[in-house]
């Protein structure tokens, strides 16, 4: 099951960080359109073990030999 967490509200809008363990195509935005809560961004942070980390937009960096050893293992 999807895990949800509640970061902040403020005003119209609230943040939320949501764990899903298989992502189908637009699975957080049905889940979301399911109980009516309109979603206005949204923004990957992590695929399996592999993280975003403070990456900025538009940016990129080199994967450590540790991912690069995890996501051969899949």
């Amino acid at each position: 099951p999807a895990k949800i967490e509640l970061l902040r509200v403020d005003g119209r809008f609230s943040w939320c960080a949501i764990t899903i363990h298989e992502g189908r195509n637009r699975q957080v935005r049905k889940m979301c359109d399911a109980i009516k809560h309109p979603v206005a961004t949204l923004k990957r942070v992590a695929t399996g073990e592999v993280e975003l980390g403070d990456l900025k937009k538009g940016a990129f960096r080199y994967l450590t030999d540790k991912e690069i050893e995890y996501l051969k293992k899949l």
